[in-house]
């Protein structure tokens, strides 16, 4: 598999949100600024600020499922049974009746129990990935973009958390941001795609 599903899709609206962008920024500096558009100028850079952030974090948690649905697929093929599986992962401790499912294994995660581990944060995404089996660290272009990408999501967990102002922000800081998140997504990607 070359790319997830996924990729093309938050990409696209990356792009998207890069075009409107653009068009706010047009109608605050043209010769006859619209007034709307700057008198709410901050609210509309921290509004762009955490779409970014939210895509992202979207895209991870779809993309991450598809590494759970392809080992899924993986196991239905090999007919595990669940009780050696789960007997076998502690060994050491009494294996219960209420342990025990005579069926084949299959992993119980479901996309909405992932939200709790679901961080734009680089370094809580490392971790999360840590459990799928992908050892980030190892990854020069991760290890290349996780400063940059933390820096956006401090900047948006500050506006949202604190109602931070984000007046040191510009549009161009924005368009940046998100070549910087696109650029991400694609090396996550390439991991994912790897790994399955």
């Amino acid at each position: 598999m070359d790319n997830t599903q996924y990729k093309g899709v938050y990409i696209a609206q990356l792009e998207k949100l890069k075009e409107i962008i653009e068009i706010a920024n047009s109608r605050i500096v043209s010769e006859e600024p619209d007034d709307f558009f700057q008198n709410n100028t901050n609210f509309f850079t921290k509004s762009f600020l955490v779409i970014m952030c939210a895509y992202l974090e979207s895209y991870l948690k779809d993309a991450l499922m598809v590494i759970i649905d392809e080992t899924n697929n993986k196991l239905n093929l090999s007919k595990l049974p669940h009780n050696l599986v789960r007997w076998s992962l502690n060994i050491e401790k009494e294996f219960k009746n209420s342990d025990s499912k005579f069926e084949d294994f299959k992993i119980p995660i479901k996309k909405k129990e992932l939200d709790d581990f679901i961080s734009g944060n680089p370094f809580r995404t490392k971790d999360l990935f840590k459990k799928l089996g992908i050892n980030l660290d190892c990854d020069l272009i991760f290890e290349s973009q996780k400063e940059r990408i933390n820096a956006i999501v401090v900047k948006r967990n500050k506006v949202i958390h604190h109602n931070d102002d984000a007046s040191d922000v510009s549009n161009d800081d924005l368009l940046l941001n998100i070549n910087i998140i696109t650029e991400y997504i694609s090396n996550i990607d390439r991991l994912i795609c790897s790994h399955i």
